[in-house]
């Protein structure tokens, strides 16, 4: 699929969104699509990117993190966040074997019963929405509240970035050069 929109490079940009793709390159050598196409509303940019990284800060394992948020990206098809995410998840140590057993994790061995709970979370909140409490009791048996907030905030994410990369048709970047 190609974009709707076309990617904004940073001569296309003010100045804000022009400081944030220099950091945003500065930082990993290149400015990912997703940030090319939300330039188009310019005002989001700075404030997205001040907010999204905390998400990886806090007492919450960042391998249940990704887990869960490839798995939601997973059910949303997001072909763009499932790559980016599952090589983000394999540098903080999940295995290959686990994310290609995502879509099995109730049967696979791979998956610890946090990792399977938080794999259920991610599921009930992306394809139902309603989450059932008894649900949420039993996570709050291995996570403490803040981490519980981390790993929701974090699924939420995942279903805000797949229904915008879906919509808009983000590619890859290494596909789309």
């Amino acid at each position: 699929m190609a974009a709707r929109l076309p990617y904004l490079d940073r001569a296309q940009v003010g100045a804000e969104v022009q400081s944030v793709f220099d950091t945003l390159q500065k930082a990993s050598g290149r400015v990912l699509n997703f940030y090319r196409l939300m330039a188009h509303h310019a005002r989001s940019v700075a404030p997205f990117l001040a907010w999204y990284p905390q998400l990886r800060e806090g007492p919450l394992d960042l391998k249940l993190r990704y887990l869960a948020y490839v798995r939601a990206s997973q059910l949303n098809r997001c072909g763009y966040c499932v790559t980016h995410n599952g090589a983000a998840a394999r540098r903080v140590g999940v295995s290959r074997e686990q994310l290609d057993a995502l879509a099995d994790f109730e049967e696979s061995p791979l998956f610890s019963d946090l990792e399977r709970l938080a794999l259920r979370y991610a599921e009930a909140m992306t394809i139902r929405v309603q989450v059932d409490a008894a649900l949420v009791e039993t996570l709050r048996k291995h996570l403490d509240p803040e981490a519980l907030v981390q790993l929701t905030l974090s699924i939420a994410a995942a279903n805000f970035t797949n229904r915008f990369n879906e919509a808009l048709g983000t590619e890859i970047e290494f596909e789309s050069r």
